[in-house]
C-alpha cells in the first residue's frame, strides 16, 4: 500500500504488473490451504458491537496521502468508520475536509495486536469503480524506529478501479536502501460480494489466498535481505481514493463507497508442550537498570551528518542519569534521530515478562526524542517518539513486553538527533538530561537452583540416577546395559554435569548459567581473497552454533550478524579496502529457545 507506482496502466494483467524502480515476480505453484487442525484461533475481531474496539485498533487521522499521493483525508468519525449489524464499515465520501476533496478511514493494530507467523484472514466486501483503492495489509511492528521499507510490508489484499482483480505483494528493503517488491494478481469473480482474503505465513514462506485457494506462495527464507518478514507485523485496513496505483480518474458517482468487513482473525500453531518448562519457579523483583554495572555509551555522527556533542554520566551509576550536550544538530532524512545517542547496552532480563520503563527527560530546547528498547540487529522491541517542551520535565513511562522466545541482546537507546518534524532548528544546540531511570518487573521464572539433566549413551536398559540431596539438582545417566540399576543419594550441594550429547541441535543438559558465562574466541580472521574474510572460531563442545557480529565501526554502530553452525565461516562480497571488526558468541537451543554466551574480543581485519 505504501509504495510508488507508475501511472501507466490502461488495463490489468493477471500475470505481471510494472512498478517504477521495482519488479514483480510470481511463478510458484499453488494449492489449497488445508484446515488440518494444526492452527488455533489466537485473536479475532468479529465487529459484533456498536463501536470500534479501541483495544484492538488505532484510528489514523491525517491527510498525508499514505505515501502514494492519495486524495483522501483519513478521519475519526462514525460517518467514515462505523461498527453496526455485525460488520465494520469503512466509507469514503466526497466532501471537502482539511484541504482534501474526500474523507475516508484507516485503522491499524500497531502496539495492540501484533503477530509473528500464522494465518491472518478477513471476510470482506469491496467497492468497485474507477479511482477507489481498498486494502488489507500489514507493516512491521518496528515501523516507527526503522521506517519503510526496512520494516517490511505484506499486502494480503489490494484492489483498484473497476475490475475484480486483487493483488498480493511483498515489499522489503533491498541492499538497505531501496524498496524491492514481489507481487501477483488474482481474479476473484465479483469483489463486491463476500470473499475471505488471507495469508499463511511462517519463517520460510508467505502464501496468499482467496476463499481458501492459494494463488501465490513466496519463498522468504533463502534471501538474507528479507529478514523483515521474520519479525512481528501489525494489521491495517483502509479505503483510499486515487493515488499512484489507481490513478486520478475518479468516478464521482461511486460515492459514498463502503468497504465492509465481517471479521478479522488470526490463527497460529500452538507451542508444543515438550518445549515448556515444568520445573519449580520463583518470583523475583528486578530493576534491570538498577542492577546494571556498566556505563553509558554514546554516539555522535560528526563525519556523516554534522552532529557534535558528548554524553556525561551524572554519577557513578547509570541510575544517576546522564547529560547529553549537542552543539550542532545536523539532519539526514529518515535516520537523523540516531545521529546523537545515549545508550545503556546489554541489560539483563527475564524473557516472557512485562517490564515498565520509567525516566524523566528535560531539554533546554523543545525537540523530539526517540526512546527505544532494542534487540539484536537493532530490532525494536519497543520504540516511540516523544516531544520535549523547552525546560519542562517529561515523565516517561512505558510498558514493554519481552517475547517468551527472545534470547538476544537488550539495549536501552535514546535518539536525540534532529529528525523530521523536530521543533528545534537545524544546526541548533541543546543540553538534555535523563534521570530517575528504572526498567523493572515482577517476574515468575524457573528456579535457578534447579536443573534436570539426562544423558543417553545409546544402549537401552542401564539406568543410573544420582540425587544430590538438598541441592535440588537431579542428574540422570543412561549407560546402556540392561537390568543394571544403581541409585546414590548424598548431601553434596554442587554436581559436575557430564555432557555426552552428540546432537548439538537439541541440547538439554547444559545449564543456562553455563552457556551465559561461557566466552569463546576468534582464533583467526584474515582476508586472503578480494572482498572476503575467513573467520576461524575456537571450537566449543556441545553448543548449537555461533553468532558472528561484524561492522565497519569499532563500536559496532550499524552492525550485521551471521548465524553459523560450524566454527569456520567465509564472508564474501564485503567492501574492498575497508576495516571490518568481528566478534563472536556461542549459543545453545534449550526448550525451544536460544541461550547465548558472552561476546568474544574484537578482531580487526582490512579487507582486500
Amino acid at each position: 500500500m505504501r509504495k510508488w507506482f507508475r501511472k501507466c496502466m490502461a488495463s490489468l494483467c493477471a500475470a505481471t504488473i510494472a512498478f517504477s524502480g521495482m519488479y514483480i515476480v510470481g511463478n510458484e505453484s499453488t494449492k489449497d490451504v488445508k484446515a488440518d487442525g494444526e492452527y488455533q484461533l489466537v485473536w479475532s475481531d468479529e465487529f459484533d458491537g456498536t463501536e470500534l474496539n479501541r483495544n484492538n485498533w488505532n484510528v489514523e487521522v491525517n491527510g498525508n496521502g499514505g505515501g502514494n499521493n492519495e486524495l483522501q483525508y483519513y478521519v475519526d468519525r462514525t460517518n467514515n468508520i462505523q461498527v453496526s449489524d455485525g460488520t465494520l464499515k469503512i466509507t469514503a465520501r466526497k466532501e471537502n475536509y482539511g484541504g482534501k476533496s474526500y474523507t475516508s478511514g484507516r485503522i491499524n493494530s500497531k502496539g495492540k495486536q501484533e503477530f509473528k507467523y500464522g494465518k491472518i484472514e478477513a471476510r470482506m466486501k469491496l467497492p468497485r469503480f474507477s479511482g477507489i483503492w481498498p486494502a488489507f495489509w500489514t507493516l512491521g511492528a518496528n515501523y516507527s524506529s526503522v521506517g519503510w521499507p526496512k520494516c517490511g510490508e505484506m499486502d494480503i489484499m489490494e484492489a483498484i478501479n473497476d475490475n475484480n482483480t486483487v493483488f498480493a505483494n511483498l515489499h522489503w528493503s533491498y541492499k538497505n536502501s531501496q524498496a524491492d517488491t514481489k507481487g501477483k494478481t488474482y481474479d476473484v469473480g465479483d469483489r463486491t460480494q463476500w470473499h475471505t482474503y488471507g495469508m499463511e505465513w511462517d519463517e520460510n514462506s508467505a502464501a496468499f489466498y482467496v476463499d481458501g485457494y492459494v494463488y501465490e506462495r513466496y519463498t522468504i527464507s533463502t534471501q538474507s535481505e528479507m529478514e523483515e518478514f521474520r519479525k512481528a507485523q501489525f494489521i491495517i485496513l483502509n479505503l483510499a481514493v486515487g493515488g499512484q496505483l489507481p490513478g486520478y480518474n475518479i468516478n464521482q458517482n461511486g460515492f459514498p463507497a463502503t468497504m465492509e468487513v465481517d471479521w478479522v482473525r488470526v490463527y497460529q500453531k500452538p507451542e508444543k508442550e515438550s518445549t515448556k518448562y515444568t520445573g519449580p519457579t520463583i518470583t523475583v523483583n528486578q530493576d534491570a537498570i538498577g542492577e546494571y554495572t556498566g556505563a553509558w555509551t554514546s554516539f555522535f555522527g560528526q563525519t556523516w551528518c554534522g552532529t557534535y556533542g558528548n554524553v556525561i554520566g551524572n554519577g557513578a551509576k547509570v541510575t544517576d542519569g546522564v547529560t547529553i550536550n549537542v552543539t550542532d544538530a545536523g539532519i539526514i532524512q529518515g535516520d537523523s534521530q540516531w545521529s546523537a545517542q545515549a545508550n545503556i547496552e546489554g541489560l539483563k532480563y527475564y524473557a516472557g515478562n512485562d517490564y515498565v520503563l520509567k525516566c524523566t527527560l528535560v531539554s533546554t530546547e523543545s525537540k523530539k526524542v526517540f526512546v527505544k528498547i532494542a534487540g539484536d540487529d537493532e530490532e525494536s522491541i519497543s520504540g516511540e517518539y516523544i516531544t520535549l517542551v523547552k525546560n519542562q520535565p517529561y515523565n516517561y513511562e512505558k510498558k514493554v513486553s519481552i517475547p517468551s522466545d527472545y534470547a538476544g541482546k537488550l539495549d536501552l537507546k535514546f535518539g536525540f538527533g534532529r529528525s523530521d518534524g523536530d521543533p528545534m532548528a537545524q544546526n541548533g544546540s541543546f543540553i538534555a538530561k535523563i534521570t530517575n531511570l528504572s526498567f523493572s518487573t515482577t517476574a515468575v521464572i524457573p528456579d535457578p537452583s534447579y536443573a534436570e539433566t539426562t544423558t543417553n549413551n545409546g544402549n537401552s536398559g542401564n539406568n543410573s540416577t544420582t540425587n544430590n540431596g538438598n541441592s535440588g539438582n537431579n542428574s540422570t545417566t543412561n549407560n546402556g546395559n540392561a537390568g543394571n540399576n544403581e541409585t546414590n543419594n548424598s548431601n553434596i550441594n554442587n554436581t559436575d554435569i557430564t555432557n555426552n550429547v552428540s546432537d548439538v541441535n537439541n541440547i538439554d543438559n547444559i545449564s543456562i548459567q553455563q552457556i551465559q558465562n561461557s566466552k569463546t574466541k576468534i582464533i583467526s580472521a584474515k582476508s586472503k581473497k578480494k572482498r572476503s574474510v575467513k573467520i576461524i572460531i575456537k571450537k566449543q563442545t556441545n553448543v548449537t552454533g555461533y553468532v558472528i557480529k561484524y561492522s565497519t565501526n569499532k563500536k559496532y554502530y550499524g552492525y550485521n550478524t551471521k548465524q553459523i553452525k560450524k566454527n569456520i565461516y567465509n564472508f564474501k562480497k564485503l567492501s574492498s579496502n575497508k576495516k571490518y571488526y568481528f566478534k563472536v558468541r556461542a549459543y545453545i537451543k534449550q526448550d525451544g529457545k536460544k541461550i547465548y554466551g558472552k561476546w568474544s574480543k574484537s578482531k580487526k581485519v582490512r579487507v582486500k
